[in-house]
């Protein structure tokens, strides 16, 4: 059990359900436009919390492929963490820090 899973037991049964129907709503979101207005967040707050300019924010929720770093940049400026999982033969692998790495370590 996680610390998330921990904090989750401490609330009443109302604000548990909320919050996970709430997840439910971001997990099904497909784009970033759609993450960005579930989260409640305008392109400014993104333009804000990456750095990126707002006209480019615009054209990157466009975009079907991008930087793992900047796609990090952006679920972070939303208040998330990217996660990344690759399900091979039935095994899941955790490659999250493959997005990390893009952020300090060389370029290959």
């Amino acid at each position: 059990m996680d610390d998330l899973d921990k904090i989750m037991q401490t609330l009443p049964e109302e604000e548990r359900g909320a919050i996970q129907k709430r997840a439910g709503e971001l997990v099904t979101a497909y784009n970033l436009r759609e993450l960005r207005v579930l989260a409640g967040r305008t392109q400014e707050d993104v333009s804000v919390g990456t750095g990126i300019k707002q006209n480019n924010v615009s054209r990157l929720e466009k975009r079907a492929d991008m930087k793992l770093s900047t796609l990090r940049d952006y679920v972070e400026s939303l208040g998330g963490t990217l996660k990344i999982v690759a399900d091979v033969a039935g095994k899941k692998v955790d490659l999250s820090r493959i997005a990390e790495r893009s952020r300090h370590g060389p370029k290959l």
